[in-house]
């Protein structure tokens, strides 16, 4: 919370000397973003298929109801990795028609379970990898 001062904005009464209003000012939580100065964050997840492989797009909202597409490219995606979306943030009050940035944090979620098959796959994956650098370095 923070305050605005009105100097000498209160009522007015013969003989006396006007006081000051304050105005306090508090922010209310957003459902999905959360405010950092001028810019918004916001969170998102993928799965651990898209964190290693990409090719993939994560839809964005915004303030203004819009949806911004953020494609994930050919490298992997670490988790808590950070994308910029450039002026969708807060309006800058001292510079009218410029806003702040909308900061996207990307989560991976981890599969809990995995069934034998998956395990397998995972394992195979991993396996061809190990070999290949082993191999290569």
């Amino acid at each position: 919370s923070s305050g605005i001062n009105a100097e000498y904005g209160g009522d007015v009464y013969p003989g006396k000397k006007p006081k000051d209003v304050v105005f306090i000012v508090s922010e209310k939580p957003h459902a999905i973003f959360t405010r950092d100065g001028n810019d918004l964050l916001y969170t998102t997840h993928i799965s651990l298929v898209e964190a290693l492989c990409g090719n993939c797009e994560i839809v964005v909202p915004t303030l203004t109801h819009e949806k911004v597409p953020i494609p994930i490219g050919d490298n992997c995606t670490k988790p808590g990795s950070k994308k910029k979306i450039k002026g969708y943030g807060m309006p800058i009050s001292k510079n009218p028609g410029q806003f702040g940035d909308l900061v996207v944090t990307i989560y991976v979620d981890l599969p809990t379970i995995l069934n034998p098959e998956q395990k397998r796959g995972y394992t195979l994956c991993f396996v061809v990898e190990l070999y290949y650098y082993r191999i290569i370095l």
